[in-house]
């Protein structure tokens, strides 16, 4: 039979417009186009279909907050000639304010804006030096995934960048270095990530953090056998965190969501689990080959609320898991600090491209 283009009715998208446009939006996980070289990303989509999604496009999709991640390990810091991984890191995150034309310290809101927050996935360009950990604080950066595709200082991963499980005679799970770690992103409020991670760092990351963790962009391998996706038990301990799982739309050349549905059925089998509140969205925007029918770019967020509406999630679930469950744990706060509502570490982008005055 000839493949069918998943698309939802006419109903569940107007539904699922207005909820969009009326509701807290947040993407747990995106990149910026620099996280590559400006002519590999060209070839990639003009000859593979590499999605075009450029940050300037949330706004109008109706997202009020984006974390916008810079790739620490050598995959996004090895290309940069003559920049320590440091300063590769730190050139990917002005590039992201640059691409998005941001205002560094927003005093006010304005309608149609999108607020992006700075994050780092992957934390190897950070060797073992926790002031590195201060400085990028300092800088804005509020959310670090642990690891990429390379084991670290801190921890082992799940699968290397071709899909491959990594070596089983090799150490794995959170080092000793990692908990210090770990200990210090929840001292300074920062949210971890472990969505590379694999299930021994995943486990004991959950049992060591005193704050919630997320795993910003996957999904369940009880519903999808892919190397990518968590397990049941995974998931269980980064709930019992109050953290969130972030559903992940990507097809993966076929190999992980086919269409929306799917994206749906891994929220259903999720909500059972834990319930609802874990739930959360990560596009990966920017950083994937492709994606399950039905999702092209950030404007077709409202494809995955219509989704959610038709696989039986009603209007305050799907409110929760476009945004409302990851607001709540991007506040978190320094231990030193009184709660407030953060604003120094985000930078705001209006519809129109402008910056809001």
């Amino acid at each position: 039979m000839p493949h069918q283009q998943w698309n939802p009715s006419p109903e569940q998208s107007d539904h699922a417009l207005r909820l969009v446009h009326q509701s807290m939006v947040i993407d747990l996980h995106a990149h910026p186009q620099a996280i590559m070289p400006k002519f590999v990303r060209r070839t990639a989509e003009k000859r593979l279909g590499l999605p075009h999604d450029p940050l300037d496009n949330l706004p109008a999709a109706g997202i009020n907050y984006a974390v916008v991640t810079a790739v620490g390990d050598r995959l996004g810091t090895g290309w940069r000639v003559g920049k320590s991984p440091m300063a590769a890191v730190e050139a990917q995150l002005t590039a992201a304010t640059v691409e998005a034309r941001l205002i560094t310290e927003p005093t006010n809101t304005c309608a149609g804006t999108t607020r992006i927050i700075l994050g780092v996935e992957g934390a190897d360009f950070l060797g073992h030096d926790l002031t590195r950990l201060h400085d990028l604080h300092q800088r804005g950066v509020r959310l670090v995934g642990l690891m990429h595709y390379a084991d670290n200082a801190l921890g082992t991963i799940a699968t290397t960048i071709t899909g491959r499980e990594r070596a089983r005679d090799r150490r794995r799970g959170l080092t000793t270095f990692g908990r210090e770690f770990l200990g210090e992103l929840n001292h300074l409020g920062m949210v971890a990530d472990l969505a590379h991670a694999d299930k021994d760092t995943t486990i004991t990351a959950c049992e060591v953090s005193t704050k919630p963790v997320i795993a910003s962009h996957t999904a369940a391998l009880a519903v999808r056998d892919f190397r990518r996706y968590i397990s049941d038990e995974e998931i269980h301990a980064i709930a019992a965190t109050g953290g969130l799982i972030g559903l992940w739309p990507a097809s993966m050349r076929g190999k992980a969501m086919r269409d929306l549905d799917d994206f749906a059925r891994h929220a259903s089998h999720i909500a059972e689990l834990v319930g609802v509140a874990h739930l959360a969205v990560g596009t990966d925007k920017n950083g994937v080959p492709d994606y399950a029918d039905g999702y092209t770019a950030s404007p077709d967020m409202i494809n995955l609320a219509a989704a959610l509406l038709k696989h039986g999630f009603d209007d305050n679930d799907v409110v929760a898991i476009l945004g409302g469950n990851a607001h709540r744990v991007l506040q978190q706060q320094p231990d030193d600090a009184p709660p407030s509502p953060p604003t120094h570490n985000e930078h705001t982008l209006r519809s129109d491209g402008t910056d809001c005055e």
